[in-house]
């Protein structure tokens, strides 16, 4: 009988540490999505960021100018 109990109790510590792993695996596996998710929402920004710098720094001061006179100048 001592055996049956002895039996029945490793099963249930055996269930139990098996699902510990499990939770402790599925964290880590959730952690480095979101690390990943998050690294490619960042150099997406990044990509952005560039070429919004890019197409400014490409139109000129010039061409600003010109625009502002042609819509804000006083007619004679």
């Amino acid at each position: 009988m001592k055996l049956y109990v002895f039996m029945f109790m490793a099963g249930v510590t055996a269930i139990f540490f098996s699902y510990a792993t499990g939770v402790r695996v599925g964290r880590e596996k959730c952690r480095t999505d979101m690390v990943n998710q998050s690294s490619a929402i960042q150099s997406q920004t990044i990509k952005i960021m560039g070429d919004v710098n890019a197409e400014t720094f490409n139109r000129g001061v010039g061409d600003i100018r010109r625009i502002l006179r042609e819509k804000y100048t006083i007619a004679e």
